[in-house]
């Protein structure tokens, strides 16, 4: 039985493996964050997107403790899940002068656009939202990369290769890589899970230069790319 196999539409096996494994490491340990914060993070993205209207609440439940969250981590989460054209940087310095670290923002950011990644993939195909998972024990790695540093993003990130040296090869590969797969590095481990989704959703970014790559079946390269920015354009994403 595969992920969607309750989807009336066809899913790539390579994609349905995906996110079955994406949601599972929803409930592992992270860098910053528990199991048991980590779903909490996850349930709080869906209950926000309930509230308002954007998401439908699935005949299962994903009741989580919302009291292990502070309520500054609500206040991000429900802005980033509901509203991230209007996320600008003060919202960033309240998140942070609220209490979170760089590295809690980080996997936070990271948790919510993986999450809603899916869900709305979910609901593109007509099937309800995935369970949650249950949280699995253990502690946070809080293994922050040496190799962070201040450019000119808001927060700390890992420098292109050379300079990010062999953790940036590993993370983005050889060449200097924008801010946009940058921005997650700081939690090496989010900027993996981010990558893999774009990777299999959109197309490995290896071949992203490569303008009659086609990742799709039956769509070309030139109708993936209008897809995209059309999307982009009604989500107002500035990129």
């Amino acid at each position: 039985m595969g992920f969607y196999s309750d989807s009336n539409y066809k899913v790539r096996k390579d994609l349905d493996k995906v996110h079955e494994n994406q949601f599972k490491n929803l409930g592992e340990p992270g860098s910053w964050g528990s199991g048991a914060q980590r779903i909490a993070i996850a349930s709080q993205v869906r209950e926000a997107c309930y509230e308002k209207g954007i998401q439908e609440r699935p005949g299962h439940s994903s009741n989580h403790d919302d009291t292990i969250l502070p309520d500054v981590a609500k206040s991000l989460i429900n802005k980033l899940s509901t509203s991230p054209k209007d996320f600008l940087q003060d919202s960033y310095t309240e998140a942070i002068d609220g209490g979170l670290t760089n590295e809690e923002y980080v996997e936070i950011v990271g948790i919510v656009s993986r999450v809603t990644d899916m869900d709305i993939f979910a609901r593109g195909i007509g099937v309800e939202l995935r369970p949650l998972p249950e949280p699995k024990d253990g502690l946070p790695a809080r293994d922050r990369p040496l190799e962070a540093k201040q450019e000119l993003a808001w927060v700390p990130t890992i420098p292109s290769h050379p300079e990010g040296g062999k953790l940036a090869e590993d993370l983005f590969g050889t060449g200097h890589k924008a801010y946009i797969m940058r921005a997650l590095s700081l939690v090496p481990n989010e900027n993996r899970m981010h990558m893999e989704l774009e990777n299999i959703q959109y197309l490995p970014v290896k071949n992203i230069l490569i303008a009659d790559y086609q990742h799709h079946d039956g769509l070309s390269r030139a109708q993936s790319e209008v897809v995209a920015g059309r999307i982009s354009a009604f989500n107002e994403c500035f990129f």
